[in-house]
């Protein structure tokens, strides 16, 4: 009877791991077309590493083929050219570069009998190793418990391959006469969201009216970027019933030291109104009356 012989793995021998390091630092400033742009996710895999490991692990170490590298020599040579293709391969302007994923993707099909074999993440999360199977061709697949992670995974990784090559469908002027992949339908959601933003404004723009800037950062009228929501609740005081009260830790914007921003809250008594006022200087006293809030127990006094 004939047994197999068990073949090593090169990541069971060795990989480069400087240059996989250095590509997965250099992802963490990168903002355009990286999955964290589209959803944050706590432990997300580096794609750099996730490229790599799944070529090192599916991808035979040359010391398995003593009949093609007899020789320690030999052996360290072929090492060294797998080494490049990895070096090639975690380089971020590489991720879509065809000819450098083929090199890869010929190397797998070597090692695993002329096929590219189908690849399991049983817990997806952020979708990092599913969707880099799938770039290097392998039938990728991926679960999770998490709902957000399954809503990530249906963005990334199930989705966009049922529209690759396919022009959008808007009724608007098409960017390019050809594309590729799922450009197609990134110019459909970019439209029909387009679409969704006029229409909303339309409706409720109203509610987030423009502000005027102070003279020490330019003066006139600016879109408000960013709005502080909170929990309201009727005002605890007889002499100011009807109007409700935000619920509020403290009212710090940034407490960095000598950058204080905070909300000061200008009580009209009289008018039996609320207002609230950006602060950007005080003194200390001022300062520390912004950090007690309206939570109980914190000198809510209005």
């Amino acid at each position: 009877m004939m047994t197999q012989t068990y073949k090593k793995k090169l990541i069971e021998v060795a990989i480069p791991l400087e240059a996989i390091n250095a590509a997965s630092a250099k992802e963490k400033s990168i903002r355009h077309g990286h999955p964290s742009t589209l959803h944050l996710w706590w432990a997300r895999r580096p794609l750099a590493a996730c490229r790599a490991v799944l070529f090192a692990q599916l991808v035979d170490d040359p010391s398995s083929n003593p009949g093609e590298f007899p020789t320690q020599e030999a052996q360290d040579a072929e090492r060294k050219r797998l080494f490049k293709i990895i070096e090639d391969l975690v380089i971020w302007e590489n991720s879509t570069n065809e000819e450098v994923l083929e090199r890869a993707r010929v190397e797998i099909r070597r090692s695993c009998g002329g096929v590219l074999p189908p690849i399991y993440d049983p817990f997806s999360g952020g979708g990092s190793i599913p969707l880099e199977a799938q770039r290097l061709g392998l039938p990728a697949y991926g679960s999770d418990l998490n709902p957000v992670a399954v809503m990530i995974g249906k963005a990334m990784i199930e989705i966009p391959p049922k529209f690759k090559d396919m022009p959008p469908i808007h009724p608007g002027i098409k960017e390019r006469q050809f594309y590729r992949n799922a450009e197609g339908l990134a110019e459909d959601v970019k439209y029909y969201g387009d679409w969704m933003r006029e229409k909303a404004w339309k409706s409720i723009g109203h509610l987030y009216p423009q502000v005027d800037l102070p003279k020490e950062f330019g003066g006139g009228k600016a879109n408000v970027i960013a709005w502080v929501w909170a929990r309201t609740v009727p005002s605890p005081d007889p002499a100011y019933s009807g109007v409700n009260v935000p619920i509020a830790a403290n009212f710090l914007l940034n407490a960095k030291v000598g950058k204080e921003v905070w909300l000061e809250p200008i009580v009209n008594r009289t008018e039996k109104s609320l207002r609230f006022c950006v602060r950007t200087a005080g003194t200390k006293a001022e300062i520390a009356v912004a950090t007690e809030g309206t939570k109980l127990g914190r000198g809510a006094n209005f």
